[in-house]
Parts: structure tokens; sequence; C-alpha cells
């Protein structure tokens, strides 16, 4: 899948999609506009079946579960 054909199927723009995955635009910006990483691929899909992004813990949740993990 394509960036661009991400960005039509769940009718948003590169920020919105970034926003919906929960990473930075920067991040999606990076990606290869012909190819999309496959786990992105999967959390797009989901996101347009009305699921949720599973497989990657959002970036706000990360700090928490690495200080909970040292307890």
């Amino acid at each position: 899948m394509t960036r661009d054909e991400a960005i039509t199927l769940l009718g948003c723009s590169l920020s919105e999609l970034a926003d919906k995955l929960e990473i930075t635009t920067a991040a999606v910006a990076r990606w290869n506009p012909n190819q999309i990483p496959l786990l992105r691929e999967a959390q797009v899909r989901a996101l347009a079946e009305g699921k949720p992004a599973i497989g990657l813990i959002p970036q706000s949740n990360v700090s928490r579960q690495v200080a909970e993990s040292n307890i």
C-alpha cells in the first residue's frame, strides 16, 4: 500500500493519518511513499474496518511501561 492509498482509504490528511496511528507527522513523512511499513498497512486496514490499530504501543504509554517493568 502506498502512503497516498492509506490517506485515501481513511479519508484524511497526512497529519491526521499520523494522529490516527498515534505517531508523529514526521514519522509518516519519512515512509517510502510507494510502500508503507507492513505493520502500518495492517493498522490502516484495521482502522478502515472500524477496528483499533493494534500492534504497537502508543508513544504516550512507552515511558509508563518501561518504568513499570523496572519496578
